[in-house]
């Protein structure tokens, strides 16, 4: 396929279908530790969705001749926010989850719905379908949550945690990457635009379980973090630490940029995005 909008394609479909990969996979291990029967009978049906939704999505890699192994356990680098790099360790871990990341990639499905590109645009309206349970499951666990001694401080904490990363998941105002998705009639919507979708979608429901939200200025957000590639905030391979900068934009070798922890101050490299800048959102894989 000789599109211009195809490397980006590969990218948004790595981003969408890891973040769902690995959401089903972490859910599925509370299917047996939820607060009640009920509620891990109702986790393993959305933690099913997810990984159903993945399996859908993975193919349409092969169509656009992704290079790499499609499964995520098979390649070196995936592509989920950073809350969905190990297993969940306790419940509020997987309510925040629910909520901030299953919805964000809700968000862009909808504007992917009546995109140009038909073998996506099919699969999308079946999806959303499923996405109004999920929608409906965590909504409910937030305010289940929340009644529940000191579940308001623990949600306030995962939300304080993971919106940032959430936020700029939608990539920095102007981002190339989106940009030529949005250009090529493959997105409905530009990055802001679908930013303020979001917070007008979690919003109402975490300000009525009583949590605290940013002021949501775009400008505020920690973009020095940001990896357009793998659509995530950066952190510390070393210590683990969030006090992390890009310093360079090429590192040992013209594929690679360099970063640097002010933790630990110990340096480190990233695969970095194509072309001009760390704005140019994705590009490819």
């Amino acid at each position: 396929m000789a599109e211009a909008w195809a490397p980006a394609a590969v990218n948004l479909l790595l981003v969408l279908a890891d973040n769902k990969y690995w959401l089903g996979r972490h859910l599925s291990e509370w299917a047996v530790g939820s607060p009640s029967l009920e509620v891990g009978v109702a986790c393993a049906a959305v933690a099913q969705g997810e990984l159903g939704q993945a399996r859908v999505l993975y193919p349409l890699l092969e169509e656009l001749s992704f290079p790499g192994p499609v499964d995520p356990a098979e390649r070196e680098r995936t592509y989920n926010v950073a809350m969905l790099d190990r297993p969940f360790p306790t419940w509020p871990h997987a309510v925040a989850a629910l909520l901030l990341v299953d919805t964000a990639v809700t968000i862009m499905l909808e504007a992917l719905r009546d995109g140009r590109y038909q073998a996506l645009a099919r699969r999308v309206p079946r999806m959303l379908e499923e996405e109004r349970f999920h929608w409906d499951f965590a909504e409910g666990r937030v305010h289940e949550l929340v009644r529940l001694p000191g579940g308001r401080e623990q949600l306030q904490a995962r939300v304080d945690e993971s919106l940032p990363e959430l936020l700029c998941w939608f990539g920095r105002p102007g981002e190339r990457g989106v940009e030529t998705l949005l250009g090529g009639g493959l997105l409905s919507r530009g990055n802001q635009e679908l930013r303020q979708a979001y917070l007008d979608r979690v919003g109402p429901p975490l300000r009525q379980a009583g949590i605290r939200l940013p002021a949501g200025d775009d400008r505020q957000l920690p973009w020095r973090r940001w990896n357009p590639l793998q659509r995530r905030l950066e952190t510390c391979p070393w210590c683990g630490s969030d006090q992390v900068e890009q310093v360079g934009m090429v590192a040992a070798t013209v594929m690679t940029s360099q970063w640097i922890c002010n933790a630990c101050h110990s340096p480190f490299q990233r695969i970095r995005s194509r072309g001009r800048g760390d704005g140019d959102g994705p590009r490819g894989a």
